[in-house]
């Protein structure tokens, strides 16, 4: 009986031995690789604030200068002359841009948008012929969206 007892003990010994022996070595590439190495490096993936995930339409009478102000498409908008252009962000990275067409009804064009600093957001779009932009996001609550378009 004793024996089975000493023989259980010097197994689980052994078996702690060899992990603190064998962690390291499976690890050393990880933690030794050096900063030329060919590993790709992390790059920090910036966010956009949550409200902004919706359909914003162009509220042209709040404009103030440079600065674009957009409401959410539930807005009670005054009426019109002109109809009004907007912009959507989607979590996913996808952007569509409203704007009207010729039966004064909006027309999407597809588009990605991604963060390259806080508060900058560069939309591309998957027809060739819209140009792509920068937007500087001034304000955004679940009310009011303003950008300046940046270069």
């Amino acid at each position: 009986m004793w024996i089975a007892g000493a023989a259980v003990f010097v197994g689980q010994t052994l078996g702690i031995l060899a992990s603190l022996i064998l962690l390291p070595v499976l690890f050393w590439p990880l933690a030794h690789t050096p900063a030329t190495s060919s590993i790709p490096s992390q790059v920090a993936v910036m966010t956009l604030p949550n409200p902004i995930f919706r359909r914003w339409v162009h509220s042209r009478e709040e404009d103030q200068g440079d600065i674009r102000v957009y409401r959410p498409i539930t807005y009670a908008f005054p009426p019109a002359r002109m109809p009004r252009d907007g912009l959507e962000f989607r979590q996913n990275g996808e952007f569509i841009r409203y704007q009207p067409g010729p039966s004064d009804r909006s027309v999407p064009t597809q588009g990605q948008w991604r963060t390259p600093t806080e508060n900058v957001v560069e939309v591309q779009f998957s027809e060739q012929s819209a140009t792509p932009y920068r937007l500087a996001i001034v304000e955004c609550d679940g009310q009011i969206l303003k950008v300046r378009e940046t270069q």
